[in-house]
């Protein structure tokens, strides 16, 4: 069966997951004898004697807030069931009613998030309930419309998990429907919103899901390097690794892609990506798997510029002289330098080689540094 574009990339958002299997699989509500064995051990709230104290029922909705948030759907669920309507007031029975339309099982998933959103227009919820109504259009296939609700997401302007999560989703709703230029455009635009949060990793798998599709190696390569290099045994590890094979086998180098697969082997023996190695016919063993250190090795420095426009003026050039992995790194300083990189060899001897060609050929100078 092909999984549309980006589907993998959605599997860290844990409630989806979860949700998604009770929608997809139609769950109903857990026998009460089952639910009895592993039901939580609720901490009956005294009935308030005073002012100010909570009530039982306010204990459970608390209690539901945080079995939801730990992805405990069944726990969340009988805790809610305690809670007779309209028995709490208005700004705790909106979130009650965002918890149960979250929680509810089957094929009414979709109508309670929708019956929620009606119901509350002013709602506190509403964008948490925006975004798992539009994961799960997603998971439908319906991706057209995911990417309309997912709309209100927008670069620039998110500070919340909830926002990154929209803004990941909606690139991948529009990468899905078919426009892999528009999705890559839209998430590089969301860089500044995703970078060093907890979505980044996600994030960066997207941007390089997104490149590949519309055909940008090298966009590809960057997003993938930097999942590796932070997040070296995240969960997107295995899956980076292997797209970063494909990515140098679209840019020719095979042999630096055969390494890489077989580092997928190596690394990660139990993962799906290893599977999809061998069914290459690659097979880890004692050759230079390891000499391609992804997110280290060497390449060529052939200028640094103090205006962005000339370091990709002389990028250009680089890639019309048929030079691969080529970037533009902008650096930390104060007004920020950029500085132009090509290749990625595993030794200083490899990378001065090309530079030595450019040198003779184009006339270029160059500096070896750590890639």
């Amino acid at each position: 069966m092909t999984r549309p574009p980006g589907t993998r990339a959605l599997h860290r958002f844990r409630a989806l997951a979860l949700l998604a299997a009770f929608c997809v699989a139609g769950a109903g509500s857990v026998p009460e004898a089952a639910l009895a064995q592993r039901k939580p051990a609720e901490r009956p709230a005294k009935e308030a004697k005073g002012k100010g104290k909570p009530s039982a029922n306010d204990v459970r909705l608390a209690r539901a807030e945080e079995a939801f948030a730990r992805g405990s759907i069944e726990e969340a669920r009988y805790l809610l069931e305690r809670i007779p309507a309209g028995s709490l007031p208005r700004a705790s029975e909106e979130a009650a009613a965002f918890l149960r339309a979250a929680v509810t099982a089957g094929p009414n998933y979709s109508a309670a998030l929708v019956e929620y959103l009606r119901a509350f227009p002013e709602g506190k919820r509403r964008r948490e309930a925006t975004l798992l109504l539009a994961k799960f259009r997603y998971v439908e296939g319906d991706y057209g419309a995911a990417e309309n609700l997912l709309s209100i997401f927008s670069p620039g302007v998110e500070k919340d998990q909830v926002g990154r999560e929209g803004i990941v989703t909606r690139g991948l709703a529009e990468l899905a429907r078919g426009d892999a230029a528009g999705a890559l455009q839209f998430l590089l635009s969301a860089e500044g919103d995703l970078k060093g949060t907890a979505e980044e990793e996600p994030y960066y798998f997207a941007v390089s899901q997104a490149a590949l599709r519309a055909g940008k190696a090298t966009e590809a390569m960057d997003a993938l390097k930097a999942i590796l290099d932070r997040h070296a045994q995240g969960d997107y590890a295995p899956q980076a690794l292997y797209a970063m094979g494909v990515s140098l086998e679209t840019l020719g180098r095979a042999a630096d892609a055969a390494n890489v697969f077989r580092q997928v082997a190596q690394r990660f023996p139990d993962s799906y990506e290893a599977t999809r190695v061998r069914d290459r016919g690659i097979r880890p063993g004692s050759t230079s798997a390891s000499a391609l250190p992804i997110g280290g090795g060497f390449a060529i420095q052939a200028g640094a510029f103090s205006r962005r426009d000339l370091a990709e003026s002389l990028a250009r050039d680089l890639r019309q002289a048929g030079v691969g992995a080529v970037s533009v790194k902008q650096g930390s300083e104060s007004p920020p330098i950029f500085r132009v990189r090509a290749g990625s060899f595993a030794s200083r001897d490899e990378a001065r080689a090309l530079g030595e060609r450019l040198r003779r050929e184009r006339g270029f100078s160059y500096q070896v540094v750590p890639r």
